[in-house]
């Protein structure tokens, strides 16, 4: 009974945890968010400053270019299925640049540009920049997706692909146009970056919040499990309890006899 008790005071601390980290990563969602936005509407107005006259290919997509996928998978244990979904999709892609997240997908294949932990690529987003910054500059990329599983509520996870370049700008938005000092279109290469960078955080968070709830999910799967082990124990003890309180009665009966 110590044991089943101790497993479940763990099992209690990580479902709690669970909890916290949903919370967490939508709160760093939205700060992401807010950030992207901004971005995007100075991206808009600096692209369609007639005084900038930037090159709108920066922008578009190479019709034989480079295709760059993100496969977004988790670090931590008691998930399987949140990662083995991502992987299958990883494996079957084919003539892709693949930029895997996730220690638990760790892939060694020779279509890898880079495995890297979810801490790093939080705290580290260089080792990302050095290989999409190059093709974004040269006008060689097709397009980069994102895959990861989506978290819409606790009963709605989807594993989903996200489109994060080409991107579309509504050209009637801009409603000013100014003149800046500095290279416009090393600056937009920039922005574009931050962008994209952006953007993939928020899925990391999203991808962060679905991994707990699934693993919440277990959590309190297993909780219940072990609520129903307890009880059948209890029950078999209270069975045993009546049988000798039987086995006494009948005893004391017969030396009255």
């Amino acid at each position: 009974r110590t044991t089943m008790a101790n497993i479940k005071n763990v099992v209690k601390v990580m479902n709690f945890h669970s909890l916290l980290r949903v919370d967490k990563a939508k709160r760093k969602a939205d700060n992401y968010k807010a950030l992207e936005e901004e971005i995007l509407s100075f991206m808009n107005k600096v692209l369609n400053n007639k005084n900038l006259n930037l090159d709108k290919r920066l922008i578009t997509s190479k019709p034989d270019g480079k295709i760059v996928n993100f496969y977004i998978g988790n670090d931590l244990g008691f998930c399987g299925n949140f990662n083995s979904s991502v992987k299958h999709v990883a494996e079957e892609d084919k003539g892709v640049i693949k930029i895997v997240v996730g220690e638990k997908i760790f892939m060694n294949k020779d279509d890898v540009a880079l495995n890297i932990a979810k801490e790093d690529f939080y705290n580290d987003f260089k080792k990302v920049e050095d290989i999409i910054k190059p093709l974004l500059i040269n006008r060689r990329i097709k397009e980069i997706n994102a895959i990861f599983n989506r978290y819409y509520n606790v009963n709605n996870i989807k594993l989903e692909k996200k489109k994060l370049f080409p991107l579309e700008f509504d050209d009637s938005k801009n409603t000013e146009d100014f003149v800046i000092e500095t290279d416009a279109s090393s600056m937009f290469e920039d922005l574009l970056l931050l962008y994209i960078e952006c953007e993939l955080q928020i899925i990391e968070s999203n991808s962060w919040a679905a991994e707990n709830i699934m693993r919440q999910n277990l959590t309190s799967e297993s909780l219940k499990k072990i609520d129903e082990i307890e009880e059948e124990k209890q029950k078999q003890v209270r069975k045993e309890k009546k049988y000798q309180a039987f086995k006494k009665q009948m005893a004391n009966y017969r030396k009255g006899i």
